[in-house]
């Protein structure tokens, strides 16, 4: 190659330009200025005929619309399922859904699994039992028995703050001990 002023010719050898062209020895004259924006056209070239051997990485579809509209028909699927399986207490939605998460199975499947069935009956049977117990007066296995002044009276001892919390109802007791007391009469054998 061959380089002269600024705006003079530039000599080209055809053969040693990395293969451009034909095969055979030929040269051309051209400006210099002609000379730079072919090479920066070759270069340009160059890099999008790079750029197209690259393999092409797939965009992955997530497309915003379809995810949410997936998300609520699997959802709305899920209540399907365990409204049919009789499940509609959110405690026991709940346990469905984290097993299936946890186990890694669908709804479906997991509903129809015999340990899955018999977690659920545990916690049915347990919740059954603390709504039976609590309609019960007095409310969940606690009785009144200790808050009356008759119990108290047969027992003979007022009642400590730790036995009954409330302080009017212990005060009552106390009267009531006091005002049974005045009025029961000893009678000794003479």
């Amino acid at each position: 190659m061959n380089t002269e002023d600024n705006n003079q010719t530039v000599d080209v050898d055809t053969e040693t330009n990395e293969g451009e062209g034909d095969t055979d020895t030929d040269t051309i004259s051209l400006s210099r200025t002609e000379y730079e924006k072919l090479n920066q056209t070759l270069g340009s070239l160059k890099r999008e005929l790079k750029d197209l051997k690259k393999p092409k990485d797939e965009p992955k579809e997530t497309p915003q619309k379809t995810k949410p509209d997936d998300n609520v028909l699997l959802q709305k699927l899920e209540r399907m399922a365990l409204r049919q399986a009789g499940i509609s207490h959110p405690e026991d939605v709940e346990l469905a859904q984290k097993t299936a998460k946890k186990w890694g199975m669908d709804i479906d499947e997991v509903l129809a699994d015999e340990d899955f069935k018999s977690k659920l009956e545990r916690q049915q049977s347990a919740r059954s039992n603390v709504e039976a117990t609590s309609n019960i007066k007095g409310g969940a296995g606690t009785s009144h028995a200790k808050n009356t002044p008759e119990y108290w009276l047969a027992k003979g001892v007022p009642p400590t703050a730790a036995d009954v919390p409330d302080r009017k109802l212990r005060a009552s007791i106390a009267r009531a001990m006091l005002a049974s007391a005045k009025t029961s009469k000893t009678f000794y054998n003479d």
